[in-house]
């Protein structure tokens, strides 16, 4: 079985403690029979490293920090969250409203506190959001990092991460432009609305910079699947004969989170939540005519 290897940050991997390379977000892949128990080890600079057996169990049970993506030619496991190896306090910001004090701070994993008269509340922050600024909205609190933007209660309910370009803050009302992981520069302007401790999306308005061109033949199939999985416009790459069974076509592809491209330019990965840590990846090929899909097949 063909085993992929990816990481989220820079780690010298070893199989059965025998050096393998450099892995990050391109893959290494290698042969490997769950029946050999293979002992491979993910090992970064600044952090512990990640070791497991790779057996049978991986394909429903996900190593401790790892994802996995079940494939059509093997598997990919994604070591993605490290155990830290430095424990030591470090403050990133703080704020003070009346008698309310919340702070974010580095102590082996970043994490936001608040204290209140309702008690001493903690969690876990992603890392995208070191360094940022925390202040206070209401009953909200606001987390601004670099391109990133979140929202949490007073007792540390998370409500709202994003990336974002710019935002706007109003007393009930949230709005930010976000930049969409698409290879056609699209993005959405979106508008939140704040009320009883709650965040609700009740504006969703996709974009597209006037100055990208329309994408190239190899990458037809990619934005079509990109925009069905985003809300955008599908049936602007359909030929005219099938945009009456757009719906179908939306049913059919079902929900999938996140589009992979393949070695052909026609066919992609559609990639599906099955649990925590654990994805399949499913592959959907379409035909063109005249740069106009006219079939579409599971």
């Amino acid at each position: 079985m063909k085993i992929y290897f990816l990481s989220s940050r820079p780690c010298a991997l070893t199989l059965n403690g025998v050096y393998f390379g450099i892995t990050d977000s391109f893959e290494r892949s290698a042969e490997v029979c769950p029946s050999d128990k293979i002992y491979a080890e993910f090992s970064p600079e600044g952090a512990l490293p990640i070791g497991f057996f790779i057996t049978e169990h991986i394909f429903d049970s996900p190593p401790k920090g790892c994802e996995v993506y079940l494939l059509r030619d093997g598997v990919a496991i994604y070591a993605r969250d490290f155990p830290p190896s430095d424990f030591t306090l470090r403050p990133i910001a703080q704020a003070k409203a009346g008698d309310c004090l919340a702070t974010v701070f580095l102590q082996g994993t970043l994490q936001l506190s608040v204290e209140s008269p309702s008690g001493f509340f903690t969690t876990d922050l992603p890392s995208s959001l070191n360094p940022c600024e925390v202040s206070f909205h209401g009953d909200y609190l606001l987390l601004q990092g670099e391109g990133m933007l979140a929202l949490y209660t007073h007792s540390c309910e998370p409500l709202l991460l994003e990336r974002i370009t710019e935002y706007s803050l109003t007393e009930n009302t949230l709005n930010a432009t976000l930049p969409l992981s698409d290879r056609l520069g699209r993005f959405a302007k979106c508008t939140w609305t704040l009320t009883e401790g709650k965040c609700a999306l009740t504006s969703f308005t996709l974009s597209q910079a006037a100055s990208k061109d329309e994408p190239p033949a190899d990458l037809l199939a990619y934005a079509f699947f990109e925009s069905v999985l985003i809300g955008g416009n599908f049936t602007a790459f359909l030929a005219d004969e099938l945009i009456p069974d757009a719906e179908h076509i939306r049913l059919f592809l079902g929900d999938f989170i996140a589009v992979t491209l393949t070695n052909e330019p026609s066919v992609c990965g559609l990639v599906r939540k099955k649990k925590e840590r654990l994805f399949a990846v499913d592959y959907f090929a379409v035909e063109f005519k005249n740069n106009k899909i006219i079939d579409v097949k599971g």
